[in-house]
């Protein structure tokens, strides 16, 4: 048998090495046209109208007033002052005249702020028919005598209560003590107090009260009562 001789290696042809491609130029965009902007026509403004100044007014010039002075007051001169005692003015005297006079007038001043609401003997009498009190018959005896004491007394409602008065107050009941029938009686300046009496009580320089537990009570006081109206009345007189 006939040997086959083996064929010689076949060499490797040489790789030709493949260049890199370069890249292809991009076609450059042609940039749009310009479009042609047409200017729009400049707007005429308005001809400025010529404002007419207004005709000046010629002002006629004001009267001139003639002002009358003013009259010049006199000044009254100063009070003169007395000589001072260690910078304090002296006391000026005051006559006892003057002071008298100044104190009737005062008290005058005040009757009339405390002038009666009603000056009658039929009111007097509506107001005892309305009362409400557990001495009343006491009030109504204590009321008849001291009427009964002297022609010259006269009633009427004072400090909202029946009472009594010739030239001035003599008194007036207290119709709010409900414990007896309380009478109080006025002497102005404490002139006519007695200075002793079983029949008033209290020590003010210008009232005392007296008071009536029943109708044996006022009937044992009952003179003394008449006599101390009668002195008062008396001295009034005077």
């Amino acid at each position: 048998m006939a040997v086959r001789k083996k064929a010689p290696a076949r060499q490797n042809a040489p790789v030709k090495k493949s260049l890199p491609r370069k890249a292809a130029p991009k076609p450059k965009a042609k940039a749009a046209p310009k479009s042609k902007v047409t200017p729009k026509p400049k707007a005429k403004s308005a001809p400025k109208a010529k404002a007419k100044s207004a005709p000046k007014s010629k002002a006629k010039p004001a009267p001139k007033s003639k002002a009358k002075p003013a009259p010049k007051s006199k000044a009254k001169p100063a009070p003169k002052v007395k000589a001072t005692v260690q910078g304090k003015a002296a006391p000026s005297k005051v006559s006892p005249a003057r002071e008298a006079r100044k104190a009737a007038a005062m008290k005058k001043a005040i009757e009339q702020v405390i002038a009666p609401i009603e000056s009658d003997k039929a009111v007097v009498d509506a107001y005892m028919r309305d009362l409400d009190h557990p001495f009343k018959a006491e009030i109504e005896a204590v009321r008849a005598i001291v009427l009964g004491a002297s022609p010259k007394i006269s009633e009427r409602i004072k400090w909202n209560a029946p009472s009594f008065f010739y030239k001035e107050d003599l008194g007036a009941f207290h119709p709010r003590a409900t414990e007896y029938a309380h009478l109080v009686l006025l002497f102005p300046d404490g002139a006519g107090v007695p200075a002793k009496s079983s029949l008033l009580e209290g020590k003010a320089k210008d009232r005392r009260e007296a008071k009536f537990h029943s109708l044996e009570d006022i009937e044992t006081k009952k003179r003394a009562l008449e006599k101390l109206v009668q002195d008062w009345v008396a001295l009034r007189d005077l």
